[in-house]
């Protein structure tokens, strides 16, 4: 076997085997040529300086593919970064000892790249034969050509099938204009797509002025949420300070974020831009690979295709809040900001069918203001548009928070009280008086215009249970 070791070990190489069954058959073979001697073989991962086993003779409960550990400091570093083998043996052995230990790393490299180790536990009664140990080397530097190409192609494959992810959620993602639905879509595919356990997804809110969450993914603890929520504050500010993205490979070597590292390992901050502005982030934190059972580092080559991503998602998101805006300016009022007659109508058949379902009462009212001058005199000379703004605003702050206001027409403004026992009692004396109040201001403002405000009212179910009839009876104004 010494005589055709090598060839035997080109035979296995050179097979059609895939990587992993030309490892196994590897080492299987190596261990026999060393006297079974137990042969592992570790892979180099340079983007986070890690060890893991790729094959082994060892046996272990559950397979090996979790099984990582840092290179720096190891035997098997030096040997790999020093392209040399390095070997252990006994000094200082019992004499009564019948057996000798031997360890020896044989360093995978090709073409300058650090592909990884070959260990070699040697236990015999003499050690380890020169001669076999020089074949050794020399198959390991075969091997190493074989698995880097190998590498290589597994690498492009996974690649391109992340690319195709991205660009099939990406046609998912343009195509969606309702921007909850979006961003939960969103939160989803950048979980899936960079193999994270949390997503965080934040939108530029105008009203507050913050950048607040509108989306998470994940299924982590209460307690875990909060302390993920308070890391993604602390590294938004950093995103938005320079407007660059922030990637952090551990948590636990900065010390700026040194307290989060029992709560999560790694992160991607990346900012959505619209015309150089920073509209939102998304954050992914803690990847996890198919092939371990805790959280990994994200890599360089993570940012990459997250990169890839967001481009996708900034121009889908400045799309669906162009749009959203443009709805809204379909429903809204020009003069008074408040809802028009088409919205009004939809929320009332909407709050209609929340009233059968859940046994609740429901008031319609039509306030409708008259001024006493002739139309001309009212909104020329009298410039009735700002008077209409300030009564709606009146309105408006009459009533509750969750209350409807609507103007219908020129004159009108359509009022939903859902869930109001006594509605038309308490609302009209309220709203009636609030506008004297403010027509008070006006004239005492120099201006002398005067009005009278009348109202139409019905209940549900009282007085009609569907659309039709409370309209009806609603414009029989009669207060």
């Amino acid at each position: 076997m010494p005589d055709d070791f090598r060839q035997r070990a080109k035979e296995v190489l050179r097979s059609s085997d895939p990587l992993d069954g030309k490892i196994r058959s590897f080492t299987t073979l190596l261990s026999e040529f060393l006297d079974n001697a137990l042969v592992s073989i570790l892979l180099f991962d340079g983007e986070v300086e890690e060890f893991f086993i790729r094959g082994t003779t060892a046996r272990f409960e559950g397979g090996f593919d979790g099984i990582r550990y840092s290179a720096g400091g190891t035997v098997d570093y030096l040997s790999l970064v020093e392209k040399r083998p390095v070997s252990l043996r006994e000094v200082n052995r019992p004499a009564d000892s019948r057996l000798r230990a031997e360890y020896y790393a044989f360093p995978m490299t090709y073409g300058g790249d650090l592909i990884g180790v070959v260990q070699v536990q040697h236990v015999g009664e003499e050690g380890a034969d020169e001669g076999k140990l020089k074949q050794v080397e020399e198959s390991v530097g075969d091997l190493a050509g074989v698995v880097a190409m190998a590498i290589k192609e597994e690498t492009i494959s996974q690649r391109m099938t992340k690319i195709a992810a991205i660009n099939e959620a990406g046609v998912n993602i343009i195509s969606t204009l309702d921007l909850e639905r979006l961003l939960n879509l969103v939160a989803t595919s950048a979980a899936l797509i960079m193999e994270a356990e949390i997503c965080i997804v934040r939108l530029y809110d105008e009203d507050s002025g913050k950048y607040t969450i509108r989306e998470y993914y994940g299924m982590k603890s209460d307690e875990v949420q909060k302390k993920v929520f308070h890391l993604d504050r602390l590294v938004v500010v950093d995103v938005l300070r320079t407007g660059k993205p922030v990637h952090i490979r551990d948590l636990g070597e900065v010390e700026k974020y040194r307290e989060f590292e029992g709560y999560a390992r790694s992160l991607i901050c990346y900012p959505m831009k619209e015309q150089g502005e920073v509209i939102g982030t998304i954050t992914v934190v803690d990847k996890i690979s198919q092939k371990t059972f805790y959280p990994v580092p994200f890599t360089r080559e993570d940012v990459n295709n997250f990169e890839k991503f967001i481009r996708y998602v900034e121009k889908a998101v400045a799309n669906a809040i162009t749009f959203e805006k443009s709805e809204k300016l379909k429903n809204v009022d020009d003069l008074t900001g408040l809802p028009n007659l088409k919205y009004f109508q939809n929320r009332l058949m909407t709050e209609l069918n929340r009233a059968r379902r859940f046994s609740k009462k429901l008031v319609l009212m039509i306030c409708e203001v008259i001024p006493h001058v002739t139309f001309k005199d009212f909104y020329v000379r009298g410039k009735g548009d700002r008077i209409i703004k300030r009564i709606a605003r009146t309105i408006r702050s009459s009533l509750r928070e969750y209350d409807v206001v609507a103007r219908i027409s020129e004159t009108k403004f359509g009022i939903i009280l859902p869930e109001a026992e006594d509605g038309r009692i308490s609302a009209i004396p309220r709203i009636r008086k609030a506008i004297e109040n403010e027509m008070e201001k006006i004239r005492g403002e120099g201006k002398e215009i005067r009005v009278d405000v009348r109202f139409g009212h019905a209940t549900y179910p009282d007085d009609g249970d569907d659309y039709e009839k409370l309209i009806f009876k609603t414009n029989i104004l009669k207060m």
